[in-house]
């Protein structure tokens, strides 16, 4: 029953700015996004923005076996749901008798906070999973991570998993039950993988702007398409 009414939301809509998990909520998003870089406002995405920004222009950055990934916020709290490989469930006691009543993939449930990290990247700090409707065990939330391809790294806890952010965003937090991206103090971040020797970046302040508003006119381009 938690997140009911976010999950009826994202199924069939409800906010005016985003009705549905679409390209062109995606497309809006992005828009969004690229007044962070243009305006410096700080920008707010709803669940069925950030779903669909996560579903048609971020899909390299999901760990390729989570399927139709979804996200439901509420207050400071996310709530990721997508199908993944029931081969990914632990192999422990706990779970081994259901595994013969599993097919091949089955729905996975995590609820967590997200916390910043530097350089444009953030962590969903996990505090529940459930896998097919089966709690997992916490003491196997690290396993359970690994297998959807969390990567270990100083500092990140191994119940956390960490992501970059899109393209010109520094930092982000969820507060209302929408996902914040303030513009950071020294402009649109550069990204560590697109920086060049001795951490000099390959795309400045402007450049990067720019890119953002190219991605944005291409994407609004496409709401007409058919889906």
């Amino acid at each position: 029953l938690f997140f009911r009414d976010d999950v009826a939301r994202l199924l069939g809509g409800g906010r005016p700015e985003a009705t549905a998990v679409a390209p062109e909520a995606a497309a809006q998003a992005e828009e969004k996004l690229a007044s962070l870089a243009n305006d410096g406002e700080t920008v707010r995405l709803n669940d069925v923005e950030f779903t669909s920004l996560m579903r048609y222009r971020l899909r390299d950055r999901i760990p390729g076996d989570l399927y139709a990934p979804a996200v439901a916020l509420r207050g400071d709290t996310v709530r990721l749901m997508a199908r993944v490989p029931s081969d990914r469930l632990p192999d422990v006691p706990e779970l081994g008798a259901a595994r013969a009543f599993l097919p091949d993939t089955a729905d996975v449930d995590v609820v967590g906070k997200l916390a910043a990290l530097e350089n444009g990247r953030a962590a969903f700090e996990v505090e529940r999973i459930t896998f097919a409707g089966i709690p997992v065990p916490e003491r196997l939330y690290p396993v359970a991570l690994e297998r959807m391809g969390r990567r270990d790294e100083p500092g990140l806890a191994p119940s956390a998993y960490a992501f970059a952010l899109p393209d010109g965003v520094g930092t982000a937090r969820v507060e209302g039950g929408e996902y914040v991206f303030p513009l950071p103090a020294d402009g649109p971040t550069r990204h560590p993988e697109r920086s060049g020797p001795q951490g000099r970046a390959v795309e400045g302040p402007v450049s990067c702007r720019q890119a953002i508003q190219k991605r944005s006119l291409h994407y609004a381009s496409l709401r007409s398409a058919p889906v």
